[in-house]
């Protein structure tokens, strides 16, 4: 069943295709009536998305997406395993604070583990290349140790050098989960474990279902937990979806609904294994057999 609610969009701020502009518009021409910009570590495009929703009749909710580093919280996802939490509904000029303090320790971690690199003897890297837009990114690093001869791929750049025990003082270049959690509701806004059977390791890779399980377990045992599960996401079918409805009824949180809409056609051009996820990408929530439980508007 179609829904009326997308909480979980990206645009060009951060790896998405499209301009705002042209995402309030498919919204619209969708029927979508509740959305929410959350660009990666960026949140740029939420006041023209405020001031476009304004103007087309719709409702937007300030939002983004924060870049985590797990940390132990189950035993197969170390400190150089990435996930995601998305913030909805926030003070706009506090979260930019609270992402401002974030990169500049990425930005001096990862200043660290590049003058170290260059000093064992990786002294082909570019650092101008890898710190181009004045965020140096882990990827980058690993494309700039491909491009050099030193692997003869990104996964090896990360498997023989990043995650190696020599460079583990660098991995965590990111905020915890924790971290992004109590970020979130300094600002006062929501945060929702966003899509839980996906993670990233040098490259996307997904959980199984007792891992998804075990990672709920932790993450609801603490003291700062998400206020949201991203039950209804666009790239599960309808038996993870039923299963991540199950851990939100178990553990009593809202139930969020997104798309992770990009439309990046660039992006498929050099990751042709994204096309499939592509292909299936809508502006709507949409899944066979499903129909989505829309409360999470009233907690707005």
């Amino acid at each position: 069943m179609k829904s009326v609610v997308n909480f979980h969009i990206h645009t060009v701020f951060s790896d998405g295709g499209k301009t705002v502009g042209e995402v309030v518009q498919g919204l619209k021409d969708s029927e979508v009536q509740y959305f929410a910009i959350t660009d990666h570590d960026c949140v740029d495009g939420n006041i023209e998305a405020a001031e476009l929703a304004k103007a087309n009749g719709l409702k937007h909710i300030n939002g983004v997406e924060i870049s985590c580093n797990f940390t132990g919280e189950i035993p197969e996802l170390d400190e150089s395993c990435n996930c995601h939490i998305v913030g909805l509904n926030f003070e706009l000029g506090l979260m930019r604070k609270e992402l401002e303090r974030f990169t500049e320790n990425k930005k001096r971690i990862l200043g660290e583990l590049l003058d170290r690199l260059i000093s064992d003897g990786y002294d082909k890297i570019d650092k101008n290349a890898v710190c181009e837009d004045g965020i140096p990114e882990r990827t980058k690093i690993a494309k700039e140790l491909v491009k050099n001869g030193y692997v003869t791929g990104t996964n090896q750049a990360f498997v023989k050098v990043l995650n190696n025990e020599k460079y583990w003082d660098y991995v965590k270049v990111l905020p915890s989960v924790d971290d992004a959690i109590c970020a979130i509701n300094r600002c006062g806004g929501i945060a929702v474990w966003a899509h839980p059977f996906g993670y990233s390791r040098g490259g996307k890779r997904d959980l199984k279902y007792e891992q998804v399980e075990r990672l709920a377990q932790k993450l609801f045992s603490g003291e700062n937990k998400p206020s949201a599960i991203e039950v209804f996401y666009q790239q599960y079918n309808k038996e993870q979806i039923d299963f991540l409805n199950g851990l939100a009824q178990k553990y009593g949180t809202l139930k969020s609904i997104g798309t992770d809409y990009h439309h990046n056609v660039s992006y498929v051009a050099d990751h042709p294994q994204a096309l499939e996820q592509f292909q299936r990408e809508k502006l709507f929530f949409d899944v066979d057999g499903v129909t989505p439980d829309e409360s999470i508007i009233e907690a707005l």
